[in-house]
């Protein structure tokens, strides 16, 4: 057996060379295994940060990815138009400035710098108030403010709606939506209520088969 003194850690080494290069292989995992589990944490406590920074996320800055994370990713998801998955997506990092191999391939060829801002978040009572009769009334927020989004993309593809695409229910997507059903021959709610979610084609399957 071969001894090393490495105060304050004293480490035997086994004399044979099989174990030895197994010794080897099972401390570079070890070291390896811990190095990207700092790695990750480094990279959930940025992510922390920067959601911190917009306004998306009050929690901890700890690097751990619980719900109060996963919710501002969600956010930050929705209010980017990207897909909402509450988890990092290599589209989120990239829009977070997260994404190593995007900032080496910018070093070599800048690009724009986007500033995202803080969310705006619509008044819980309009966000209720446009969905009152239809299926997604009890869903969450963060789908709430996402089909308000696809209702005044698809209404200002038709020609209906001439706003900016917020998420946020206003008065345009009113008259928008009130032009579209009577134009659809349905219910003139000025809502997004069932029919007129299917008419949209923005009504998820989970919901089709509900009242």
């Amino acid at each position: 057996m071969i001894t090393f003194s490495w105060s304050p850690i004293i480490v035997e080494l086994p004399a044979s060379p099989m174990k030895s290069k197994f010794f080897f292989t099972t401390l570079l995992l070890i070291i390896f295994c811990c190095s990207q589990q700092l790695l990750a944490t480094n990279n959930i406590l940025s992510v922390q940060q920067t959601l911190s920074r917009f306004g998306y996320y009050t929690g901890p800055i700890d690097g751990n990815i619980g719900s109060g994370t996963s919710t501002a990713i969600r956010r930050f998801q929705v209010a980017n138009h990207l897909r909402p998955t509450g988890t990092l997506t290599p589209e989120t990092e990239e829009a977070l400035g997260m994404n190593t191999s995007s900032q080496k391939n910018n070093a070599l060829y800048p690009r724009p710098q986007h500033h995202y801002q803080p969310p705006i978040l619509p008044d819980p009572k309009a966000l209720a108030d446009i969905f009152i009769g239809g299926p997604l009334l009890a869903a969450s927020p963060e789908i709430q403010i996402a089909t308000v989004q696809k209702a005044q993309e698809n209404l200002k593809t038709l020609g209906y709606y001439v706003g900016t695409i917020s998420g946020v229910p206003d008065a345009n997507l009113k008259a928008a939506l009130l032009a579209y059903q009577k134009d659809s021959k349905f219910k003139h709610s000025g809502r997004l209520d069932k029919i007129t979610l299917m008419g949209l084609d923005i009504l998820p399957g989970v919901y089709q088969s509900g009242n």
